[in-house]
Parts: structure tokens; sequence; C-alpha cells
């Protein structure tokens, strides 16, 4: 499926939000790195020339040796869950909840819905829709150009050291906690970096977390760079 080029419309949806994603780094197993950037190509990304881009994010992937995966979610806009779920359905190996079967799952507390399913390299993925976030009222089949960008990444590792940097880059803690057992969630709603211990089980496998490294550069908050654990987080001031 040939996707459309990256619409303005798509990077003002975010006006509101305090904070973005605009580039995000991840590794790959070097046997998958050819297949993972045809998969994202074919199904979620736009770009030419060697760029691979959803929304306002930039994706790269680094082969490396060993088998590293992720958790990450991308955000599609608040009115268009039922049509991304429709059009996933057909392209998609969707990943169900244990207990219920359905793939559709809703976080009430968060007034959102999501699916999950595998990318090409073993990620677990998610699309996530925040009502009110991002809607853009269209109506007819969804296409992977209205994605707004990346939504959720996974961080890795000393969950209280990594909570704690990315509270003094200015990503305050707004649900969770650090503790052995639970997810931290810093930034905002639908701008999240989700902080867990190695071995917690992600959604909806359950497949623990592994600490991998991650690079990423957040828009909108005041400039800065620090390295955690494994991952490199730097933020940059909105332009004006």
């Amino acid at each position: 499926m040939l996707l459309g080029p990256l619409r303005n419309d798509v990077r003002l949806a975010l006006v509101g939000q305090e904070m973005h994603f605009e580039r995000l780094s991840l590794q790959v197993p070097e046997q998958a790195h050819e297949d993972l950037v045809s998969f994202y190509r074919a199904n979620l990304a736009t770009g030419e020339n060697g760029d691979l881009r959803i929304g306002v994010t930039a994706l790269s992937f680094e082969a490396v040796a060993g088998s590293p995966f992720y958790h990450l979610a991308f955000l599609v806009p608040g009115d268009r869950f039922d049509a991304a779920l429709a059009w996933a359905q057909t392209r998609l190996p969707l990943l169900p909840d244990p207990g219920s079967g359905q793939v559709a799952f809703e976080f009430e507390n968060w007034n959102a819905r999501a699916f999950y399913f595998h990318d090409a390299a073993s990620n677990i993925v998610e699309l996530i829709a925040h009502a009110g976030v991002g809607e853009n009222h269209e109506s007819g089949p969804f296409n992977p150009s209205e994605l707004l960008g990346l939504s959720e990444i996974g961080l890795v590792g000393n969950a209280a050291e990594i909570a704690a940097g990315l509270e003094e880059m200015g990503l305050p803690l707004w649900a969770g906690a650090p503790s052995q057992g639970q997810l931290a969630f810093l930034g905002e709603r639908a701008q999240t970096v989700i902080v867990t211990e190695p071995a917690r089980g992600w959604l909806p496998t359950g497949r623990p977390a592994e600490a991998h490294p991650v690079g990423v550069t957040i828009v909108g908050k005041p400039a800065a760079e620090i390295t955690l654990g494994a991952h490199r987080i730097r933020c940059v001031p909105t332009a004006t």
C-alpha cells in the first residue's frame, strides 16, 4: 500500500499537547532489519529516500547482534479508533486479550482505546486513541497517514533512577509509580514515556520486559540531554 505524504494537518493536530516525540531510535536484530523497515514502510510509515516517519516522529533502526525488543505505541486521532481497528483487522495479526479474546482494549481511566500487534522484529506495537486528542473529523476508511506520531515508548531498567532523571528534565509522573511490579507513566496523556523494571510483562502477551537501548528526542521541554541506563534522552524547546 502506497501511503500518502505527511499532511500539515497531521502535524498541527498535536497543537495543544505540551510535548511530542520528534525522533525515536531503536535497535533491531540484524537478521530482521530489512524486513522491519519494509514492514513499517508498507503498513504504517511515510517518507522517501531512507526517511521513515510516522506522523511527527522520525524512526531509525540500528541493526545489532542479539534479539532486542520493545513496547511502543503510535497515536490514532481520537475520533478514528473504530476506522483504524477495521483497517488493521484486514492487514495485521492483532494480539488478543488472553482472557476475553477481544482485540480492542479499553482504558477507562485514560478515556482511551487501543489494539496491539507484533512488527517484523517481534516488538509489541500498539495503536492507541485518546478521546479528544488529535481528532481530525475524517470519515470513511482509515489511512495510516492519519497517524499522529509516537504516543508511548517503554524504557526498561532501574525504574526509580530513570523516572527521577525524566522528572529532572521536566517530564512529570502522571500515573503509576517507579517501583517493583508497577509501571510509571511520565510526560503527559497521549505523549508518554513508560518506565518499568526488567521482567514485568507487557500487555497483552505478558512477555517480560528487557532493557535494550532507546534514543528519543522530545520537543516541548527545556534543552537537556541525559543518559539513563541504556537510554539516551534529548529534550528541545518548541520552535518559535
